[in-house]
């Protein structure tokens, strides 16, 4: 069974990389729907990446990349605010960047993509082959359940249909490791700049969210947004905050501001997580 214990407490742990060749075939990240299919065969142990908020930021952002494929994941999260206004010169450029990733890609919808010009989310949509053609969706990869969910349709609110869609696959779901994905976290750090316009931005709505989250077993929370690292568990949920992919940092140093992304690894015990820098030096957080 997966340890939720372990993934706390390893997320702030060095670990050596295990390289493993890929099983997947290489194809474009456009293609969502045939990379939920491809990790459905995974077996453990296997590693993904999640990195987020690479707008704005390509030069790290590249450097980043180029670190991620020497380590070899068999798939990559983001986790939103991959271009900065959502125009299709910066899509064009965002997968000119990220075609070397030749990996399965999983998109997780930021308010950059949507937000900040008409008919974002027709723009979103069109980028990507997403399953349900939706903004929000689910895979399988081993004995894990991934979700994407869009915390960008409420503003920080998970709508009706959203929400009702969410509580089955949760409730439904025999894995026993379920990871969520969002752009907008839920509980940030004291000097977050992002105060009020993340998911606290409806306090009560952001609590019951929550409340599912424990109650139905979910062992992670990723999320981006804020432009730093950040790790914290509230009720055996581990929330971590990974948005250092490139974007103007919103932190100093000691507070999880520097550019990075979180390298995990599923094995039968658990999960294991280590937060690379760009320099690809492991960093250790003590908090």
């Amino acid at each position: 069974m997966m340890s939720r214990q372990k993934a706390s407490h390893t997320l702030a742990l060095c670990a050596l990389f295990l390289i493993l060749p890929l099983n997947v075939q290489a194809q474009s990240i456009r293609e969502v729907c045939k990379s939920v299919e491809q990790v459905k065969s995974l077996n453990t142990p296997y590693h993904f990446v999640v990195i987020g908020d690479s707008e704005d930021g390509a030069k790290t952002y590249t450097r980043l990349l180029q670190n991620i494929v020497g380590h070899k994941p068999d798939f990559v999260i983001h986790l939103g605010d991959m271009v900065s206004d959502a125009r299709e010169g910066q899509w064009n450029s965002f997968f000119e960047m990220s075609e070397v990733l030749r990996v399965p890609f999983f998109p997780v919808v930021g308010n950059h993509e949507v937000g900040s010009r008409p008919k974002g989310e027709e723009t979103y949509r069109s980028q990507f082959c997403l399953p349900g053609e939706k903004t929000y969706y689910s895979f399988r990869a081993g004995e894990c359940l991934f979700i994407a969910l869009d915390s960008e349709k409420g503003s920080g609110m998970i709508l009706e249909d959203q929400w009702s869609w969410l509580e089955e696959n949760l409730y439904n779901s025999a894995e026993t490791c379920k990871i969520v994905m969002i752009h907008r976290p839920l509980f940030l750090p004291i000097d977050s700049l992002k105060t009020g316009r993340a998911m606290d931005r409806f306090p009560s709505h952001r609590d019951n969210l929550h409340r599912l989250f424990a109650k139905t077993g979910v062992t992670m929370v990723l999320a981006g947004d804020d432009h730093r690292y950040d790790r914290r568990e509230r009720d055996h949920v581990l929330y971590i905050i990974t948005g250092g992919g490139g974007s103007p940092l919103a932190a100093l140093k000691e507070r999880g501001g520097y550019f990075h992304y979180v390298w995990v690894t599923v094995d039968r015990t658990g999960l294991e997580g280590v937060v690379v820098d760009q320099e690809k030096q492991v960093r250790i957080d003590s908090r």
